[in-house]
């Protein structure tokens, strides 16, 4: 009898020789582990290169070894003590860790961080190679040694089990190997240089619209930089989509308003309320610009060929836009890329020769260079397809299971054969080379499957009820780059190569589609229908409808009588009329998904129906009825997802062939019929979410070959049968959240269980104690479960990988069984009741994941020490109070991370030994200070200590992390900077502010200048007072400075520098005098509540400046420049009495044009405004440009309310949109009021919303706006006491020339607000701001007081005379300042 382990025969030994290639030192190992090792691999069929075995006698050793590890699919590394002792040893590390292959290294008896950085055993050894090959040798193989000691592998000490790690190694070994016939990395030659420029030409940071156009013939490798592009940057954007194959998809009825739905559907943020019209492409096309607008967006539309497709995805440059879009354009055709859509062009040229031939050596010989006996016959290959990256693979994957010369001059004389550039020719030649079989798969492919969103399940499904070698062929077909599969499985295949095959089939007859095999446009197919055209030449029909035109396809069954050979049937969404009886007997598969019918008629009588897909459709209550047994033996898949209106399913005794079942979401299902646990054939049921679903069949005695069985979400299931023990096959058993309350006793029968999921089963309290017994389970999942305890007996379950235990709050302990789960790779502990972990857990010396969480958790144990090639350590909300000091024995660890663990005092010094350590987060703890031997920690990236608010200093050690890109310590009681912080010459981001200001001043070290790398430096409230210093120029690389809440008086002259800064935040530096000339990069400034600011200097440089927020500067007089801002579109002045008095002077209708958000004291709004709300009326011709909205708001900061200040905007003042008399508003939005003023006095907020906004683009004809206050408020004491809403139409505020001596009534919309500001300085009386307020009452105060010392005989009356005397006096002189 066959062992099912042992790996079967693939083409993996056409491509490679070896599976697996053992690296070690024969004086240390090779009797030993690696003997057994190698023993055990080649047990389970895994071919292994070991240096005796591999070898032919007489062979020079080292070309041969190194051709080994080219023809090895993955490398074991045994790194033992004297390792290093052998340059043969190092060589072979130096050239594995070249192939980026998997690499599994062994750290047999050394310390990892000793390998990486070569200290320990490996000194004296690296000392003597550096005397005897020189340093340059030697530093290669000083970088292998510290790859391969940063990878986190599998560490044996002298406590570990050598049987246990050759069975953790021999797992992982199988696991790859089964992988790599099916999953070959893909190899980007020329790939980074071009991806770089590119990024660059996109500056991602900036805002703005950049298009860019990528333009190149098919094949060149235009969709490959697009997607590396999109990958790269993909994370600074909040909204993204990739568009494919938009040229094929807008060929399809309604393709545009089809690709139009797709693009918001992958926007989906912003989507979720979104309507877009069936098919008005144009109002669509408005419909996306209004959602992009303003918004971080990053859209790829790859293979376009038309300007229109460009206009209805968004893809414009020329109109105005506050957000950061980039868009990139792949197309074959330059002329595509108009101006008016692409501002950015590129052109994807072909490979360098040396770029292409090393491309070819790695599809067609695994490496990179050829072999000395292929070299010559590649190169002239190589110059035969003029570079292209598309030919290079295709035709080198042809060649890829041919090993002799006369092969490959056979192909090259083929190559030599076909006309000049003409790509389809050399990828002919590929398809050619396919057996007839494997040739009728890649055209069902190529023609019928590709554009259907299919995985790499559904296809072998459909080919395997063709009679096909399904599985073999879908491989063959990857490995020849013919076919992909992304990483969710999805089919992928190039256009080039699907249009190859198209065109195949479209030569077997140019002028009549009857005469062909495969039918794919929805034209040609009705026009075969209609006249009846049909022949035994068709075998397939894809005629995929969406009803986004709201039109119903009809077509007639009569036609197809005709098609006695159609065996793939695809008609989604389409209504058939006829008798059913005319389809062919032939037909293996129907895709009918929306059928309309309630139940299959009884004429439909496909004999051969191998695979029946009738999912998402509704109607469905009944697949057929009583006559069952006369249709479709031969059924081997059916499909009925979503049909919600399902009541039951046939009796299926009559199915013999059966294998796959699929019920999700059919929630009208009671139970099924019974005959369905008799189905011997049956390898997968999935009942997933068939929510009323109470019973299950009792008798499962014939279900033997069932694998997959899923019944999550079945709430109302109660109890599995009790003959469960009976399916002998199965693998996979789900069943979260139902309502069971027990496992049933003959589960342990389930030896072949591979993973088992109970989570969510709020009804289990106990598991069987033969549960034990399932020796081949390997994940056991039993989250927010009812768990009261675990057997004894789980210890015994040796081939478990994953055991989950979170949010199980009944759960009381972990028994210590499970220190022998020996194989355990996560483990995942989390209760409220559990108070300790079992010293036990030590003894996983191969776990990589440990999660524990809970209250009642308070002390982790010490043989944590033993938790050897763990690389992932998270805790959560558990009460100890320190860690173990053990933990430092983690050497490979990488991440560690302790969350609201708020009793947690100290870390011990040991943490310094964590030297693989990238990631520690220590948020809202209790410490007060790190260990000083943090600063060992040499890798660590990224170091998080927010909310720890006692932790008060940090170490002076910390300058020593020279990795440390991000640094956080936002809310904690730090005070003081060590100087040694300037030395982390890689930080990035620095995050550190505080909720409330430092009780003491704080001063910044010298050495904070040298952070060159810092981009983000976010110091909020650390009351840093004095002067910064002027050498702050130095942190060259900064974008965000954020320092609010200081007290520092002047801020260096040397800030101008500082060329890339972005965003200047300075609120409530409440002691800052003056500002000096900024840098012209500058995007925003905030200086809100900097109530001591008096001058700025001149802004007139800031062309970029978008955001000025000067709110509360009572004292600031002017703001010189002001006037020569173009891009501003945001100005808070609320409380600004000096400046906006000066402001509004220099305030021309050019700003106004652009405002967006005008803020300043004053009491009226324009009169020309109407009052509170407005009705939308069209104009005839005139398009509606935007809606400016004026209101006129005050603060009573005699009401007390906490959230005043807390939020530094008013929240309480809405716009909305009311259609006709209805009650109910259809839109909302909040106005844009930034700035809470200190007084309480009136503001007048000035709004504008272009076409773009939903406040604009919603309107129609009746509806109206209308402003009011939220009711109930967020913020006590917010009074709106004025508002207006102004429709601005086309040409209302088009002109540009002078208008002075126009007409009110002719003049621009902007003219007259520019007028209208200017006027609030007259009209308005006088202002007073609370610092004048207070100034004059204090001075009055103090003369009171001076008279009433001169004079205390003075009677009553002249001391109240003086009064009102001394208060007139200062009244009159304010009234005169401000005139």
């Amino acid at each position: 009898m066959v062992n099912d382990s042992v790996v079967p025969s693939t083409p993996l030994s056409f491509r490679l020789r070896w599976d697996v290639f053992l690296s070690f030192r024969g004086e240390d190992t090779r009797h030993g582990i690696t003997q057994k090792l190698y023993s055990s691999l080649v047990e389970k069929g895994v071919r292994v290169f070991r240096d005796d075995d591999g070898l032919n006698r007489g062979d020079e050793i080292s070309p041969r070894l190194l051709e080994a590890i080219e023809d090895s699919a993955a490398s074991v590394v045994i790194l033992s003590q004297n390792y290093a002792s052998s340059h043969w040893c190092l060589e072979e590390l130096a050239r594995i860790c070249q192939l980026r292959r998997l690499i599994l290294p062994v750290f047999y008896g050394v310390d990892p961080s000793h390998v990486r950085r070569q200290r320990g055993p490996f000194v004296e050894a690296f000392c003597s190679h550096e005397n005897r090959f020189g340093k340059e040798t030697v530093m290669k193989w000083r970088r292998a040694m510290e790859k391969v000691g940063g990878i986190a592998g599998f560490v044996f000490t002298n406590k570990s089990d050598e049987e246990q790690l050759i069975r953790v190694l021999l797992r992982e070994a199988l696991k790859e190997v089964n992988n790599t016939p099916v999953k070959v990395a893909t190899h980007a030659v020329g790939l980074d240089t071009r991806v770089s420029q590119l990024i660059n030409l996109l500056d991602v940071k900036s805002k703005g619209i950049k298009v860019l156009g990528l333009h190149g013939m098919g094949g060149i490798g235009k969709t490959t930089l697009a997607k590396a592009i999109y990958n790269k940057i993909f994370g600074h954007f909040e909204l993204r989509s990739f568009i494919s194959n938009v040229r094929e998809l807008s060929k399809q009825e309604d393709g545009l308003a089809s690709l139009q739905h797709k693009l918001i559907g992958e926007l989906s943020n912003s989507s979720s309320n979104v309507v877009l019209s069936a098919n008005d492409v144009n109002a669509n096309a408005s419909t996306i610009k209004k959602i992009i607008f303003d918004k971080k967006v990053l859209i790829v539309l790859d293979d376009v060929d038309e300007e229109n497709q460009l206009k209805a995805l968004g893809a414009r440059v020329k109109w105005q836009n506050d957000g950061s879009i980039r868009i990139i354009v792949t197309t074959r055709n330059r002329g595509v890329l108009n101006d008016q859509y692409v501002n950015q062009f590129y052109e994807v040229r072909e490979l360098h020769f040396d770029q292409a031939l090393e491309l070819f050596s790695y599809h067609a010989l695994r490496r990179e260079k050829p072999t000395k006996e292929f070299l010559e016959l590649s190169k002239k290959i190589v110059s035969l397809t003029t570079n292209l990256p598309l030919a290079l693979e295709v035709f080198g994957s042809f060649l890829l299971d041919k090993r002799r010369v006369v092969e490959w001059e056979d192909a090259l004389e083929k190559l030599r054969d076909i006309r000049p550039n003409e790509l389809q020719d050399v990828l002919k030649i590929s398809f050619d080379g396919l057996d007839r079989e494997n040739q009728c798969i890649f055209l069902d492919i190529a023609c019928l499957f590709v554009n259907l969103r299919m995985n790499r399940e559904d296809i072998i499904d459909v080919l395997k009820g063709c009679d096909f070698k399904a599985e073999t062929t879908i491989r063959a077909l990857e490995e020849k780059s013919l076919i992909k599969f992304t990483e969710g499985n999805g089919l992928w295949m190039h256009d080039q190569l699907r249009d190859m095959g198209r065109q195949i089939v479209q030569d077997e007859n140019f002028v009549d589609p009857g005469m062909r095999s495969r039918l794919w446009d929805r034209d040609e197919i009705m026009t075969v229908l209609k006249n009846h055209k049909g022949t035994r030449s068709i075998e397939g029909i894809v005629m995929d409808v969406i009803n986004s035109n709201g039109k119903e396809v009809v077509i007639f069954t009569k036609p197809f009588e005709s098609m006695v050979n159609l065996r793939l049937l695809q008609i989604n969404h389409v209504k058939v009329e006829g008798k059913f009886k005319f389809l062919p007997h032939e037909l293996k598969w129907l895709q009918w998904q929306g059928c309309a019918l309630k139940t299959l008629p009884s004429d439909f009588c496909p004999q051969q129906l191998a695979v029946l897909d009738l999912s998402e459709s509704n109607n469905i209550e009944r697949v057929w009825n009583s006559y069952s047994n006369k249709v479709a033996e031969n059924l081997m898949v059916m499909n009925l997802c979503g049909c919600s209106n399902l009541a039951s399913l046939p009796d299926l005794s009559g199915h013999k062939k059966l294998q796959k079942i699929v019920l999700q979401n059919c929630v009208k299902l009671i139970n099924i019929h019974k005959s369905v646990g008799s189905l011997k054939s049956l390898l997968h049921l999935d009942m997933t979410g068939c929510s009323n679903l109470v019973e299950f069949p009792s008798d499962v005695s014939g279900m033997k070959n069932l694998q997959t069985l899923v019944l999550s979400d079945c709430s109302k299931l109660k109890e599995l049968p009790k003959g469960i023990g009976s399916m002998k096959s199965l693998k996979e058993l789900y069943v979260d959240k139902t309502g069971i309350e027990k496992l049933p006793e003959s589960i342990y029968r389930l030896e072949k269980l591979e993973k088992l999921s109970l989570s969510g089963c709020i009804h289990i309290k106990q598991l069987p104690r033969c549960v034990g017994k399932i020796v081949s389970l390997k994940e056991l999942h039993l989250n927010q479960s009812a768990l009261e305890n675990l057997p004894d007996s789980i210890g015994f379950l040796e081939n478990l990988e994953t055991l989950s235990l979170i949010s199980c709050e009944s759960l009381t302990a972990i028994p210590d069984t499970v220190g022998n789960l020996k194989l355990l790779k996560e483990l995942l502990i989390k209760g409220g009741a559990i108070s300790e972990l079992p010293n036990c857990i030590g003894s996983l010396s191969y776990l990589k994941y440990l999660f524990v969480g809970g209250k009642q958790l308070g002390k982790l144990s010490d043989s944590i020490q033993g938790l050897a090639s763990l690389v992932e350590l998270d805790m959560d909300g558990i009460s100890i109070r320190d860690l173990p000091s053990q933990i430092g024995a983690l050497r490979v660890l990488q991440k560690l991370e302790m969350r609201n663990c708020t009793s947690l005092e100290s870390l011990p010094e040991s943490m310094g030994s964590l030297l693989a350590l990238t990631y520690l987060n220590i948020f809202n703890a209790n410490i007060t200070e790190l260990p000083e031997s943090i600063g060992l920690l040499e890798n660590l990236i990224r170091l998080r200590l927010n909310k720890c608010k006692r932790l008060c200093k940090l170490p002076s050690s910390i300058g020593n992390l020279k990795s440390l890109h991000h640094l956080f310590m936002e809310e904690t009681a730090v005070t003081e900077i060590p100087e040694s912080f300037g030395m982390l010459s890689r930080l990035m981001v620095l995050k550190m502010a505080k909720k409330e200001k430092s009780e003491s001043f704080v001063l910044l070290p010298t050495s904070f200048s040298n952070l060159s790398s810092l981009e983000e430096l976010d110091a909020r409230a650390w009351r840093i007072s004095g002067e910064i210093p002027d050498d702050f120029e130095k942190l060259s690389a900064l974008e965000t400075l954020q320092l609010g809440s200081n007290d520092f008086s002047k801020l260096p002259s040397s800030l101008r520098g500082l060329s890339l800064l972005k965003r200047l935040r300075l609120p409530q530096c409440e002691k800052l005098e003056s500002l000096p000339p900024l840098p012209s990069s500058l995007e925003e400034l905030n200086l809100a509540n900097c109530i001591s600011l008096e001058s700025i200097s001149d802004i007139s440089n800031l062309k970029s400046l978008e955001t000025l927020n000067l709110t509360n500067c009572e004292k600031l007089v002017d703001i010189p420049g002001l006037e020569s801002l173009k891009s501003l579109r945001r100005l808070y002045l609320s409380n600004c009495i000096k400046c906006s008095a000066s402001a509004k002077k220099r305030l021309s209708k050019v700003y106004l044009k652009s405002l967006r958000n005008l803020s300043m004291p004053g009491s009226k709004i324009p009169d020309w405004f109407s009052q509170d709300e407005v009705t939308f009326s069209s104009h005839k011709n005139l398009d509606l440009k935007g809606v400016i909205i004026a209101v006129v708001v005050s603060l009573n900061h005699h009401i007390p309310d906490e959230l005043r200040y807390q939020i530094p905007a008013v929240v309480d003042i809405q716009a909305k949109i009311f259609k006709g008399d209805t009650d109910k508003a259809i839109h909302s939005t909040t106005l844009d009021l930034l700035g809470v003023p200190k007084t309480n006095e009136d503001h007048v907020h000035l709004c504008r919303y272009p076409a773009d906004r939903p406040l604009v683009s919603m309107l129609n004809d009746g509806f109206k706006i209308q402003v009011t206050k939220r009711n109930p408020p967020y913020v006590k004491g917010v009074e709106l006491k004025k508002a207006g809403v102004y429709l601005v139409f086309e040409n209302d505020d088009d002109y540009e020339g002078d208008e002075e001596s126009l007409d009110e009534s002719q003049q621009s919309v902007s003219e007259r607000l520019a007028k209208f500001v200017s006027s609030l300085e007259q009209d308005d009386g006088v202002h007073q701001s609370s610092y004048e307020i207070k100034e004059g009452m204090e001075e009055i105060q103090v003369q009171i007081k001076e008279e009433k010392c001169r004079s205390s005989s003075r009677n009553y009356f002249v001391f109240a005379f003086t009064f009102l005397l001394l208060l007139s006096s200062w009244m009159f002189l304010r009234c005169w300042w401000l005139w």
